[in-house]
């Protein structure tokens, strides 16, 4: 016979829980707190960009409410790829949605226009994310242009993370360089200009389906019988 959810069993509350990624997280998603002794569940309601450059794989600043007593937190970035728990009323629900645009995305286009680098940023149509050219592997500029990755990735950071940075920087000391502006441990070095990720790094999170796993479902057997019928 083929699995239904009833054949599941829920929390107390009636949730299930997915483990899942923080990659996998967007706005309306319910959320529990790991390794801890409580039935509390937490909403996504928003997430931004921030004020500082977000490190290289990591998602955007998230709010969380907490859905029976309003209490709300802010969670700094996370890897996309670190484990969470994610809640749902139905055990086979396993498609995330699609995300709504930061709450700041505005503002940062509105810098990105002042600061007359519309060429270098863009806002993703999907997620509402701003996005920057991966340097490394494409770049913007037209072809023909010598060295056109350095010469591009200097110009980066330049505008959107407001360094000076010298005309002859080597290619390779540029990549370190700009690997530094996306990390929290180098506070001092590229930390202005306007908050970005660099695409393809993003690209990689518009297939919104996952594969979600429901503690102590058996999903090889739901599928066995769902091609049997």
């Amino acid at each position: 016979m083929k699995p239904t959810a009833e054949d599941f069993k829920p929390r107390r509350d009636g949730y299930f829980e997915h483990d899942a990624t923080w990659g996998e997280v967007t706005v309306g998603t319910l959320i529990a707190q790991r390794d801890k002794r409580t039935d509390a569940v937490w909403e996504v309601i928003a997430t931004a960009h921030g004020a500082d450059q977000i490190p290289f794989g990591q998602t955007l600043w998230m709010r969380i409410r907490n859905v029976t007593t309003g209490e709300e937190h802010t969670l700094p970035p996370r890897s996309k790829n670190g484990t969470c728990v994610v809640l749902t009323k139905s055990p086979l629900d396993t498609e995330t949605a699609p995300p709504s645009e930061p709450t700041d995305t505005d503002a940062i286009a509105l810098l990105v226009d002042q600061l007359g680098a519309t060429l270098l940023a863009s806002r993703d149509e999907e997620t509402g994310i701003i996005t920057c050219p991966d340097y490394v592997w494409k770049t913007h500029l037209e072809k023909g242009e010598p060295t056109p990755f350095r010469r591009g990735l200097i110009e980066h950071m330049r505008f959107a993370h407001a360094m000076s940075v010298d005309d002859t920087l080597e290619y390779e000391n540029a990549i370190i360089l700009h690997g530094q502006a996306h990390r929290p441990e180098w506070p001092n070095i590229g930390k202005g200009g306007f908050v970005h990720v660099h695409a393809p790094e993003e690209d990689i999170t518009k297939d919104f389906v996952r594969n979600r796993r429901a503690k102590g479902i058996d999903y090889s057997a739901v599928a066995r019988a769902q091609e049997a019928s």
